[in-house]
């Protein structure tokens, strides 16, 4: 059983707000989690029991109510939004820390009957799927590394280009990556299936799944892509803003992230356009039913793949603390940069991801325009994630860095 790196944020604001909302996708962990916590004088509720929720849904002032010092574990929140306005009359009575931990496989932005925010009252927690330097016992210490350029002088060895996309394949959902690929497909086909008709119900009343379904693997395809909106709706033929709403169901489930661009700047020719990612790089792989060695040897596919498990691995580092920011960068000059990481006191890091082990300087030419056109005024470290070994410097702040660097 792996130790997440979220577990200590939900027990230190369990010690000091009112509760925590622990959030996240289906089978990332979450229960999984709350148990590791060994709270004392806890009960806990699974919403995903039926009697448990008619029970709730029927009394929910009586469902919330607790005893002094006692923490309520609700899992899947959202199957029972009306509860969440039932804990806000409970929490604005009491101030106590630690009464309710939640877990919800969904936005609770986005879920029915909330009458009023819990803001301020819970402290809330992204669970996401098992990162790679999670799986290795690691700390989630590669982005501190590179804003301080500490990877120079150091090798890492053992993940060439067949490993990165074995990993990928693999994917993040502790379950789902225990088993052989036939059997993981059929897990993502199902796992995908039952969101899509069951769990979305609990968010919003969609009924033209079929549509949804259809909307769900377009994005899946072009995760790591941009999206063209138009043309999205035009082939679902759906009104624009029917597909902006299913996109909004779609990533209040935590399929997908929308990636910002980054626009900090009065060029005029900076792209205002979000990338979207898979959260899980398995999923986009076992959807669309690819296999390792077919993809290893197609470029659109590797490269694609190996770019949502960076994401994958970047947000999950980033979501332990508050200091950073993830954005792309895309330019009319067709300039692109995969990720622009911003920390709380304005330093940038640029990093484009390659799936291959052979570099060139060209490899750095729009990590060093933006460094010295866009970055002059703040401090910028230029980052190539390649499947080689070693890591190697390509002028001021400009490193070539083994991808295995994400699981040290």
């Amino acid at each position: 059983m792996f130790k997440r790196w979220q577990a200590d944020k939900v027990k230190h604001l369990l010690s000091c707000r009112r509760g925590v909302n622990l959030t996240g996708a289906r089978q990332v962990g979450k229960s999984t989690l709350t148990e590791m916590l060994n709270l004392p004088n806890a009960k806990r509720w699974s919403l995903d029991d039926d009697d448990i929720c008619k029970a709730a849904a029927d009394d929910a002032n009586g469902f919330v109510k607790h005893g002094p010092n006692e923490t309520i574990i609700i899992d899947e929140i959202q199957k029972v939004p009306r509860l969440l306005n039932s804990i806000k009359m409970v929490v604005d009575r009491d101030n106590s820390r630690g009464q309710y931990l939640l877990t919800g496989s969904a936005n609770l932005r986005f879920a029915k009957m909330v009458k009023d925010s819990l803001a301020g009252r819970l402290g809330v927690v992204r669970l996401r799927q098992l990162a790679f330097a999670e799986m290795n016992g690691s700390r989630p210490d590669f982005l501190d590394t590179a804003f301080k350029r500490g990877f120079e002088g150091r090798d890492f060895t053992g993940l060439g280009k067949r490993d990165v996309l074995h990993l990928a394949f693999m994917g993040g959902y502790p379950e789902a990556r225990e088993l052989p690929p036939v059997d993981r497909q059929e897990w993502f086909k199902t796992y995908l299936d039952d969101l899509l008709t069951k769990d979305i119900q609990d968010i919003t009343e969609i009924r033209k799944l079929d549509t949804l379904h259809k909307v769900a693997i377009s994005l899946i395809a072009h995760s790591a892509q941009f999206i063209a909106v138009n043309e999205l709706s035009a082939k679902a033929e759906l009104a624009k803003i029917t597909l902006q709403n299913y996109i909004a169901a779609l990533k209040a489930l935590y399929l997908f992230d929308s990636v910002p661009a980054w626009a900090k700047s009065d060029y005029e020719l900076i792209g205002k356009r979000e990338k979207f990612f898979a959260t899980d790089s398995a999923l986009v792989a076992n959807i669309l039913r690819w296999d390792e060695d077919s993809a290893y040897i197609d470029e659109s596919q590797n490269g694609k793949l190996v770019e949502t498990w960076v994401y994958n691995q970047l947000s999950a580092i980033a979501e332990t603390s508050l200091e950073y920011s993830i954005s792309h960068y895309r330019d009319a000059c067709k300039r692109e940069i995969d990720f622009i990481v911003e920390r709380s006191d304005g330093a940038m890091l640029g990093i484009e991801v390659k799936a291959g082990s052979t570099l060139g300087k060209d490899d750095f030419k729009h990590l060093k325009w933006f460094a010295a056109n866009l970055a002059k005024e703040q401090q910028f470290t230029g980052i190539v994630l390649y499947s080689g070994d070693h890591t190697l410097r390509f002028g001021e702040g400009l490193y070539a860095v083994p991808l295995a660097a994400l699981g040290a």
